[in-house]
């Protein structure tokens, strides 16, 4: 990932922000495409995480990335450093080492801010929803299902039934999330790609 586009995430990062993910290095990584549900020419993120507790101190920004992964869901502390103007994920311990090696595998990383603030309620509900899915199992079956190919097969009470079943898969994972605090006032009937997530009216 490139040095510029780190020091973005640092500076422009808020409460409750969608970070997407492009290109990564994983050999997985490029097969989530097909279940996409992207445009023709469309450059798709593979991944989707949420982030909390935003904190900027000296040359450090740090906050939580609440994620459900193929790992399951997880709730880990990433850290930001600039020396000099040179940004850069900074690891202090062997699960910071994880991640911050992870995110750079990231070709590229946007920054999706909401339009409107969140209040500290809702802020505070967001937290908390995200800690209570640390250790959630991924649901490899509503990922599969989020192909476009089975969304014109398959009946759509069946969608609505999965919509509101096991929501781990990265970008529903967030969908809950927001819900849950109000940000999203209907929850979407099926299942919510990362790539339509993204297009959501929420973000600035």
């Amino acid at each position: 990932m490139e040095i510029e586009n780190i020091k973005k995430i640092s500076e422009e990062l808020k409460e409750g922000a969608t970070l997407s993910f492009y290109s990564s290095k994983k050999w997985y990584s490029k097969i989530i495409p097909f279940f996409s549900r992207e445009a023709k020419g469309e450059n798709p993120p593979v991944h989707v995480g949420i982030c909390w507790e935003i904190k900027r101190e000296g040359n450090f920004c740090e906050f939580f990335l609440s994620e459900q992964g193929f790992n399951g869901g997880s709730y880990q502390k990433v850290k930001i450093a600039n020396h000099n103007n040179y940004y850069f994920f900074k690891s202090f311990s062997n699960s910071e080492y994880k991640i911050s090696d992870r995110l750079n595998d990231y070709e590229k990383v946007n920054v999706l801010n909401l339009k409107k603030p969140l209040t500290q309620e809702q802020i505070r509900k967001g937290i908390e929803d995200a800690k209570s899915q640390v250790g959630k199992k991924y649901n490899y079956l509503q990922f599969l299902l989020a192909a476009e190919f089975f969304e014109k097969i398959l009946p759509k009470f069946i969608l609505k039934k999965l919509g509101k079943s096991n929501l781990n898969i990265c970008s529903m994972h967030i969908v809950k999330n927001y819900y849950k605090i109000g940000v999203i006032k209907a929850k979407p009937i099926g299942i919510v790609s990362p790539n339509e997530l993204i297009k959501f009216d929420i973000f600035e």
